[in-house]
């Protein structure tokens, strides 16, 4: 709620510090609290009420994290919450499907050739504006990203592309094809809504394969890794070296801190359990959705509805 003490503690700039320096005197492992935390979309204190109101960007963007998903995109931006960054990461469309709207249109205008991109205006008001770094399904807009927020830094967190390749095609690709996600694309979404299924499908296939059709789970295989190398040749190669950091996991606070002018916390850095979270996540936002396209439609719509999905489902199971 607006007047929450989570809420307030955020604006102070004090959410998660005290919670991290609790976690440092105990442990060298932030894993069982973090995990908790995360259980939670990013900043999640900022209610997505905030974004139907009015007004332009209320602080300053100042991190562009444009490492693909799988790399350590939630320790980044724990590490960034615990510097007083609000940060925007992909597990808030769990929590707040509708923002899968904007997230969509930018990708059809991106990948598919429908519609004009996004301005910065439009991706203030539809999603940032009361964030001050951006991480793990922005990096598949990382053009538009730079355009839109040129005095932001930029910090990549690049893995050895096997262990990313394996964390990715494990953890992710589950959560994106799958006989529960064709039924939510192709029965409840178009129903009810909102199409974040559809968002998560064409941003990933228009990134890392060619269309966002159940068929780009093949697509993507083959292509992921080649894409993952370019992600970052086309990154460094766009972004001057004095903007940029590449951050190595494991070497702590300094090198961030230095490179975004900001103090070094007396606390160890994050290391969230990832892999974890994303599989919890996205099974409850499965059975979320679900479960709202049975509340939304009513017994008597939904009932052809599921006999008609699960003929589908027998025949493709085939």
């Amino acid at each position: 709620s607006p007047g929450s003490p989570l809420r307030l503690l955020h604006r102070a700039g004090t959410l998660n510090v005290n919670l991290y320096r609790l976690i440092g005197r105990n442990t060298q492992r932030t894993d069982t609290l973090l995990q908790a935390h995360f259980c939670r979309p990013i900043a999640i204190a900022m209610a997505s009420s905030d974004a139907s109101a009015s007004g332009g960007r209320r602080r300053p963007m100042e991190i562009l994290s444009l490492g693909p998903s799988r790399t350590a995109t939630a320790s980044m931006a724990a590490a960034y919450e615990v510097l007083g960054v609000p940060t925007y990461h992909g597990y808030r469309l769990i929590t707040y499907p509708e923002e899968g709207a904007p997230w969509e249109r930018a990708a059809d205008a991106k990948f598919f050739n429908k519609g004009q991109p996004l301005t910065r205006e439009e991706w203030d008001e539809a999603l940032f504006k009361d964030f001050g770094a951006l991480a793990d399904i922005c990096f598949m807009f990382w053009e538009e990203l730079l355009e839109a927020y040129p005095e932001a830094k930029v910090v990549l967190v690049e893995r050895d592309v096997d262990a990313w390749w394996k964390s990715f095609s494990e953890g992710i690709l589950p959560g994106l094809y799958s006989k529960k996600v064709d039924f939510i694309v192709n029965y409840v979404e178009p129903a009810v809504g909102p199409r974040t299924a559809h968002a998560c499908r064409k941003m990933y296939g228009g990134y890392l394969g060619t269309g966002w059709g159940p068929e780009q789970l093949e697509v993507i295989k083959a292509n992921a890794k080649d894409r993952y190398r370019e992600h970052f040749r086309r990154i460094r190669e766009a972004v001057p070296k004095e903007r940029l950091l590449n951050y190595e996991l494991g070497s702590g606070w300094e090198p961030l801190c230095e490179f975004l002018d900001k103090p070094v916390p007396d606390v160890p850095f994050p290391r969230v359990n990832e892999a974890e979270i994303v599989q919890r996540r996205i099974k409850e936002a499965t059975t979320t959705t679900l479960m709202g396209g049975v509340r939304g439609l009513g017994l008597y719509v939904i009932a052809p509805m599921v006999v008609v999905g699960a003929a589908w489902y027998m025949r493709s199971s085939r």
